[in-house]
């Protein structure tokens, strides 16, 4: 089995990057946050949005290989403060090593990014690392990148507007009781493919969840993962035919997904 080390989702033999972030997985699954360090330990979030993906793997491989407590949401790092000197050499080393480098003789163009919202900021920047287009954020947080390269990414900021959400945004307490709802839902499934209480919990949650962006501080590739998801669980639940043990496994897996965020 493979996991997505930023957004958790657990992959079978052979997928070899995550669907939803476009990072290579990692074997062991990732730590929950409330389960770093214990209830007396101060933590500490770097917020990473603006990296590529591949530093982001890059970093949480030489945290775990460190034996550095841990723990991903979405793009924000979170540890221990007691760990912090360590975390900044690993950061220093990550970030030296992953993505493509700007020349530093060659000609820069700055886009301004200030009205991005920071996981839109790391949207686009997984699509750049994809399309090997090498960038970096200034101090003011604008986005550096060759000149050379400037059709390229004008090719990609269209691709990627066209591809923005325009989906009506949930409230965040509305958003929060339709998340521990699904986790009940998913939790009786997980407990008993059949279970019609949680089979129609939900038929009315999952297309509130599917027709909403999602609300600020929750990941949007996270988010439009757990729809994907719990679509997928849906189809299987209206094929009578399907595997009892493919549903309680989905389910289950959502199932920690959900406790993270509720």
């Amino acid at each position: 089995m493979g996991w997505c080390f930023q957004c958790g989702i657990q992959y079978t033999m052979g997928v070899e990057d995550c669907v939803e972030c476009g990072v290579a997985l990692v074997d062991e699954a990732p730590t929950d946050a409330a389960d770093v360090g214990s209830t007396d330990e101060d933590q500490l979030a770097y917020e990473l949005h603006e990296w590529a993906g591949e530093s982001r793997r890059i970093l949480d491989q030489l945290l775990t290989g460190g034996g550095i407590a841990h723990a991903w949401q979405g793009a924000t790092l979170v540890v221990l403060v007691a760990d912090e000197e360590a975390v900044d050499l690993a950061v220093a080393e990550a970030d030296d090593a992953g993505g493509p480098a700007l020349d530093p003789d060659a000609e820069k163009l700055a886009y301004e990014m200030g009205a991005w919202a920071a996981d839109e900021q790391s949207a686009f920047g997984e699509l750049l690392g994809r399309l090997e287009i090498p960038y970096e954020f200034d101090a003011e947080g604008d986005l550096l990148v060759l000149v050379a390269d400037e059709d390229a990414v004008e090719a990609a900021l269209d691709a990627f507007q066209a591809g923005s959400d325009e989906r009506p945004e949930l409230e965040g307490l509305e958003a929060n009781r339709l998340l521990s709802d699904m986790f009940v839902a998913c939790d009786r499934l997980r407990r008993d493919a059949r279970d019609l209480a949680g089979i129609e919990q939900l038929i009315q949650l999952v297309p509130v969840l599917v027709d909403h962006r999602p609300p600020f501080g929750i990941d949007g590739q996270l988010w439009n993962a757990l729809g994907d998801r719990t679509t997928q669980l849906m189809a299987l639940l209206a094929d009578g035919d399907a595997d009892e043990a493919e549903v309680t496994g989905l389910a289950g897996g959502l199932t920690e997904v959900l406790r993270t965020l509720t």
